[in-house]
């Protein structure tokens, strides 16, 4: 038997990849537990959709987009000002990320850059731009990247997508050793 524990939360979050899949779930779940949420994505149709599933979910939702690659800086930075304007950032799950197949014989550098920029340097990005945001309001946070046993494990034919979830591994540790100090949480 399994317990669903409710947390009333007031803060506000961002969630990347928030239009669809791991993200949007992870941003109706914050929703439902009280806390203003923006969604960062790549697509504007996507994030609107995930927006207006999310409110059918969660009728009082407070939902915002920002449409942005979070392998641009500037986007990111854009979107954690957006999650901003509602109130202190407390909250970020960096759930974008990209996969791709084939041997690693084959792996072309563009599929190689492409999986990294957004599966990993975005998760950068995102720590980067979060940590910076909660530092400065000196309440702390949490942030959460999603993470897979790719990370962990090989899985043949998927080369860059496992090496980008072994650095977000790391990434997630060596981020939690120093925002710590800070009041804030990095877990995968």
């Amino acid at each position: 038997m399994s317990t669903v524990v409710r947390v009333e939360l007031t803060g506000t979050a961002l969630v990347t990849g928030g239009g669809s899949g791991i993200g949007l779930a992870c941003a109706t779940r914050l929703a439902a537990d009280g806390a203003a949420v923006t969604l960062m994505g790549r697509s504007a149709e996507r994030l609107r959709s995930g927006r207006d599933q999310l409110l059918v979910d969660v009728p009082a939702a407070r939902v915002t987009i920002a449409e942005g690659d979070v392998a641009d800086e500037t986007a990111v930075e854009a979107a954690v000002r957006v999650a901003s304007a509602a109130g202190p950032l407390h909250l970020v799950v960096a759930a974008a990320g990209v996969g791709a197949g084939g041997p690693v014989t084959d792996l072309a550098v563009e599929t190689w850059d492409h999986v990294l920029g957004v599966s990993l340097t975005g998760a950068m990005l995102t720590v980067k731009q979060a940590a910076r945001a909660m530092v400065a309001h000196g309440e702390g946070g949490s942030i959460v990247a999603i993470s897979s046993i790719a990370g962990l494990l090989t899985l043949r034919l998927m080369t860059a997508y496992c090496v980008s979830k072994a650095g977000l591994e790391m990434l997630v540790r060596n981020s939690a050793d120093e925002l710590g100090a800070h009041g804030i949480r990095v877990n995968a």
